[in-house]
């Protein structure tokens, strides 16, 4: 071959390499991002798996996956993160011909909330050109963070105290299908409850008994209003850890639970609200409500008028109200004056830290409890 040919053939397989590279890198490639825990509780720790698969005769020396998830999601030592508006992770590989590489990264969730990865950026190169190629995959991966909860000595004091209520206000009533046993007869007791067999059989008037069923629930208002320009944002994280512990514990106690709050829903947008229920799912329903409330969100409606609502539908005599706000606002007392009036008395729980001021209402409907931020 002359000399001459050489570089023409060299420049000729230089332009084919770019052009087979150019068209075909992308070929079978596929990047899968998933979280392995659904769910886990604030402070603990999850993992994200990366699957990078390569069913392509092109090798990919250098491949570039890249990702964004919000904060609150810290990647342990020799992950490339950096941390903005959001945070930001790039990792490299290379990868063969048809060969698949899994990747498992460490994360310590130091924040409660709702983590989507929507989108994963890749950028490849060849090895004799510098052109740089990208694609897109979209990813469709969640993580949970529940909030973190309360030690019992925090919780205690105002569980006893809903909990009282709850027994005191109960509304108990006969479940005519349930029978418990045979008593005497009483001058108050109607006559459809007579037993005429046993009052037959003892010659004395004795009466059916009957299990009692229970109907009150515990209604949680939170509100997630900021107190002020100058705050710690850690007391809101506070009412919504606050609400999360005491729903389980009386859900661990068979009795319903419903939530009603301002924040507003990372997914939709739209103000949490749950109805009543005390089964191991709802409490499950708590935890995620919880989760994904966005707290840079902000609602429309003011506290007093969302409670303003909910107390003209209420069946108060079955509904035990508990106020959980570190704001303590004119719209914040406001609605608290309001449940208080409509309930006849309300506990008023609000987180706060211990140099700051513990006003109490003037409303004396309202027993208002500091719990302090530590």
């Amino acid at each position: 071959m002359p000399i001459i040919l050489i570089p023409i053939v060299i420049f000729a397989l230089y332009r084919f390499e770019k052009w087979l590279f150019g068209n075909f890198w992308d070929k079978g490639l596929m990047a899968r991002l998933d979280f392995v825990e659904e769910a886990v509780n604030e402070g603990d720790k999850a993992h994200l798996q990366e699957v990078i698969t390569n069913r392509n005769f092109l090798p990919l020396h250098i491949l570039q996956v890249s990702f964004q998830t919000d904060k609150g999601l810290e990647f342990s030592d020799g992950t490339n993160s950096s941390v903005s508006d959001r945070v930001n992770v790039t990792d490299v590989f290379s990868l063969g011909l048809y060969e698949k590489i899994t990747r498992r990264l460490e994360l310590d969730c130091r924040k409660r909330g709702y983590y989507s990865i929507l989108k994963t950026s890749l950028k490849a190169s060849d090895l004799f050109s510098p052109d740089i190629r990208y694609n897109t995959f979209e990813q469709h991966t969640n993580l949970y963070v529940y909030p973190a909860p309360l030690s019992v000595s925090k919780t205690e004091v105002p569980f006893r105290q809903l909990m009282g209520d709850v027994l005191s206000k109960r509304f108990l009533y006969e479940d005519s299908f349930t029978f418990r046993g045979i008593r005497d007869y009483s001058r108050t007791d109607p006559q459809n409850m007579v037993n005429w067999k046993a009052t037959a059989k003892t010659g004395d008037l004795k009466v059916n008994l009957h299990d009692h069923t229970s109907s009150q629930d515990v209604k949680f208002i939170l509100n997630v209003d900021e107190p002020g320009i100058l705050f710690e944002r850690e007391l809101l994280e506070d009412c919504i850890r606050l609400t999360m512990s005491l729903a389980g514990r009386f859900i661990s106690e068979n009795v319903p639970v419903s939530l009603l709050t301002n924040g507003r829903d990372k997914v939709t947008g739209e103000n949490i609200s749950l109805m009543a229920g005390a089964s191991s799912l709802h409490m499950v329903s708590v935890k995620r409500a919880l989760a994904r409330i966005d707290l840079e969100k902000t609602t429309p409606n003011s506290m007093a008028e969302i409670v303003e609502r909910e107390v003209a539908n209420v069946d108060i005599e079955n509904t035990t109200f508990c106020y959980i706000s570190t704001t303590r606002g004119d719209d914040s007392l406001k609605a608290a004056g309001l449940l208080a009036q409509k309930a006849g008395k309300l506990l008023w729980l609000c987180p706060l830290t211990k140099d700051m001021k513990q006003e109490r209402p003037a409303d004396s409907k309202i027993d208002f409890k500091v719990v302090i931020h530590e």
